[in-house]
């Protein structure tokens, strides 16, 4: 399954490149990385060629055999279609989004006080769409569907 890149922050690329630019910088060949999470070489190469798609659970042995970091299990995770198990990792290039949307979700905070920055976080959207005229609300979807489940 190949996802487009758009111009969001969050952007990723095909599971197949991600899946064999981690197996490569881990040091292993498809037939090792397959021996260590529990799979046949021939599954391996066909999601490295693009021919089979992961279930999320093959995506998730495949990163623990790669020793991947939660970022870089989350980051694949995505590339393959599936929600990352920590979405603020895919945030990492955007320092001050991750730091809102941990904020945003921190239930020790009184909830007038998220209410609040989730005001201003919307009103300084508004702000920039007006900017730009009326750049496309949908690239504020994810930000606003995962903060407001309170």
């Amino acid at each position: 399954m190949t996802t487009q890149a758009t111009s969001n922050p969050i952007e990723t690329s095909s599971f197949a490149h991600e899946l064999r630019q981690a197996r490569e910088a881990a040091g292993l060949s498809q037939s090792r990385l397959a021996a260590r999470a529990g799979y046949d070489h021939s599954y391996v190469s066909r999601l490295e060629s693009d021919s089979r798609s992961p279930t999320r659970d093959a995506v998730l042995s495949l990163a623990n055999a790669m020793g991947l970091g939660d970022y870089q299990r989350d980051r694949l995770l995505a590339s393959a279609g599936f929600l990352p198990v920590r979405v603020e990792n895919l945030l990492a290039s955007e320092p001050v989004v991750s730091e809102a949307f941990s904020v945003l979700n921190n239930g020790s905070l009184p909830r007038d006080v998220r209410e609040d920055l989730r005001s201003a976080i919307q009103m300084a959207i508004r702000q920039a769409q007006r900017a730009v005229g009326g750049w496309d609300a949908s690239h504020t979807t994810m930000m606003s569907s995962v903060t407001s489940a309170d």
